[in-house]
Formats: C-alpha cells, sequence, structure tokens
C-alpha cells in the first residue's frame, strides 16, 4: 500500500508538466489578437504583496515572456467584454512559469528556443471562466511559430524602464 501511495504522489507531481492545464468547460471566449511580435526578452515580475500570503506563499510572482506587436494580422471581439485591438508597439506578455489553462506546452518550449530580437506569429485568446473555485480572465496563446521578420516591421521606441517593488519596510 504504501509503494501505491509514493506511486501516485510522484504522478501528481510529474503529471502538470507533462500536459497542458485543460480548457475549463464554462470558458467564454471573449476576444482574440493574431499578430506579428518580436521577442525582447523574459523577465521576473516579482510578487506586489498585495494579499495576507505574499510573497512566500501566494504564486503571485510571475516569469514572463515579453513580445512587441510589429503588426496585428487578425482581431475579433465576439462579446461585449474582452482585450482591445493589440496596437502596433504594445506588449504581450506570456506566463512561461505558471500553466495557462487552454495552453499548450510547446508553447513554453518554442519560447525556451527564441532569441531577443526574433520575430513570431501567434494568436492569444482572451478567455473567462472558472478556474478552481473562481471566475477568472486567462490568456492562453493558441499558435505560435517562428517567422523571419517583415520587411516593413516598424521602429519601435524602447520601452520604459521597470520600476523596482517597494521594500515591505523601510531601511533605518
Amino acid at each position: 500500500m504504501k509503494l501505491v501511495n509514493h506511486i501516485v504522489a510522484v504522478a501528481a507531481l510529474v503529471a502538470p508538466s507533462l500536459f497542458a492545464a485543460p480548457m475549463p468547460e464554462n470558458a467564454e471566449l471573449l476576444a482574440t489578437n493574431s499578430v506579428v511580435a518580436v521577442y525582447t526578452g523574459t523577465q521576473e515580475r516579482p510578487c506586489m504583496h498585495r494579499t495576507a500570503l505574499c510573497p512566500d506563499r501566494c504564486d503571485h510572482g510571475a516569469k514572463v515572456a515579453v513580445f512587441r506587436v510589429l503588426r496585428n494580422d487578425n482581431y475579433s471581439c465576439p462579446g461585449k467584454y474582452g482585450d482591445d485591438k493589440a496596437e502596433v508597439g504594445s506588449v504581450i506578455m506570456i506566463d512561461v512559469r505558471n500553466e495557462v489553462p487552454g495552453q499548450d506546452d510547446s508553447v513554453k518550449a518554442l519560447i525556451a528556443t527564441l532569441n531577443p530580437g526574433d520575430t513570431v506569429a501567434m494568436t492569444q485568446d482572451h478567455y473567462y471562466g472558472e478556474i478552481g473555485c473562481c471566475m477568472t480572465p486567462f490568456r492562453p496563446v493558441t499558435k505560435i511559430e517562428k517567422v523571419e521578420k517583415p520587411a516593413d516591421a516598424p521602429e519601435l521606441p524602447a520601452l520604459a524602464p521597470q520600476h523596482p517593488v517597494m521594500p515591505l519596510r523601510r531601511a533605518r
């Protein structure tokens, strides 16, 4: 019996890394953006200390891949709510640490092979659905592939530097 418990415990740890998080059954598609974007790099986004669980038990921090939009090829917003059309120069961030419902693991695998300056064509959907015990928005990337930079790609201005996270206590 102990061996079975150990096998189940190991399977519970390994299974999430092998399969993509499933799409919730009641998810409502709010918007879709298909863009050509340039990869600028990966950033650690720390917890912003907003709950009593922060920073060590909240899971608010993220590691995100940052993309700048060069061109929007297709946008649709079938409902009243949903993300706006991704404009040239806007930023798309994709969580590469945590599971995103409806996003295949191949997205993270492709992002891991990118170098800053590489260009991709991607489709990101905006859904609203029940995850766990609450209704929340989530944005899976449903298609991503490396492409050549378009000849007519605009020169994008540099992004403003990241603001540091405020410390919990003042230095004395």
